[in-house]
């Protein structure tokens, strides 16, 4: 029979709390590094075997069939790609926080990024010239992350990729 008692005092309590915070790290690795250089790459760790857990995960997506094993190597490699690209956003977004902000910005994930766009969209409106794609507005917390990464507004590569609208006022005018 196994029996385990646990009792709790305040003055226990309160002698233990000198302790809270603290963590004892084992290494073999030469002293080249300071104890906090050393614990911080300890906690890090995770990450890589986050990275790690995120490349071995089944994915889950919606039935394909593809013709040829070519055509499977193609889908993989662009998955690994995709996967590569999201990595790299969190890595290059948390390199950018500055010190100074609260934790939850410094450790801020790839997903937590990519759903502060999740109500973004553009709007396409059939004009007498054609298709017309519209970018909407961004929130104030959608463009302090563009401006952060330093990438460009929906707005700018749309101006980049698509050629510019003529002037709609003009082509619905009696005189044209």
């Amino acid at each position: 029979m196994l029996e385990a008692l646990f009792y709790s005092g305040g003055h226990t309590a309160e002698a233990d709390a000198r302790y809270d915070g603290l963590s004892v790290l084992f290494t073999t690795a030469p002293l080249l590094h300071s104890a906090d250089e050393l614990f911080t790459k300890f906690k890090e760790q995770n990450y890589i075997e986050l990275l790690h857990h995120q490349m071995k995960t089944p994915l889950a997506v919606r039935p394909v069939f593809l013709k040829s094993p070519q055509r499977v190597e193609a889908l993989v490699s662009l998955l690994q790609i995709a996967l590569q690209v999201y990595q790299v956003l969190e890595r290059r977004y948390r390199q950018t926080v500055p010190e100074a902000a609260p934790a939850s910005e410094q450790r801020m994930t790839a997903e937590a990024l990519l759903r502060q766009f999740r109500v973004y969209g553009c709007i396409v409106t059939l004009e007498p010239v054609g298709r017309v794609v519209h970018a909407t507005r961004l929130t104030s917390r959608q463009r302090q992350i563009l401006n952060q990464l330093s990438l460009p507004t929906p707005a700018q590569t749309l101006r980049k990729i698509v050629a510019p609208c003529p002037n709609l006022i003009h082509l619905n005018s009696p005189t044209s």
